[in-house]
């Protein structure tokens, strides 16, 4: 599927049914992986004090976490799962992460990709409330 958007000239090119058939066929904790990261994002901005916020967009959110492999998705824990998956992140090679489609790399220049600055900020600031508001209060409300 293309499309062209309403205010530049550059084509926007997605693959809908791959990206719909590889997310269902990823564990089932997958989706649920995913939601809890984006209200983590979410609990970050509103709630963390901070002078930072995290811009990460829910697309590039989605397609990090597809690239976690099943046997972290695969933690019934919460908690442990997404610990598990930061420390994943932190410490893992991003250069052959896909989107969702498999069609196209996660992180590069075009308008369907995102840069590993903002995917890396992400992920640290998340590791920052998580050490800080774990540690003080042993009950994730974000996982629930």
């Amino acid at each position: 599927m293309a499309f062209e958007p309403r205010y530049t000239d550059e084509l926007i090119v997605n693959y809908p049914s791959f990206h719909y058939e590889n997310g269902c066929n990823k564990h089932r904790n997958y989706k649920e992986t995913v939601r809890i990261f984006k209200n983590a994002r979410d609990y970050y901005n509103e709630h963390f004090d901070t002078l930072w916020t995290i811009d990460a967009h829910s697309y590039g959110i989605e397609c990090l976490i597809y690239n976690v492999p099943e046997d972290i998705l695969k933690r019934t824990n919460r908690a442990d799962r997404f610990d598990e998956t930061l420390t994943f992140l932190e410490n893992e090679e991003w250069s052959e992460f896909d989107q969702v489609s498999e069609m196209e790399p996660l992180f590069g220049n075009s308008n369907t990709q995102w840069n590993t600055e903002e995917a890396e900020e992400f992920v640290t600031r998340l590791r920052e409330m998580w050490e800080d508001w774990y540690d003080a209060k042993k009950n994730a409300q974000l996982l629930n």
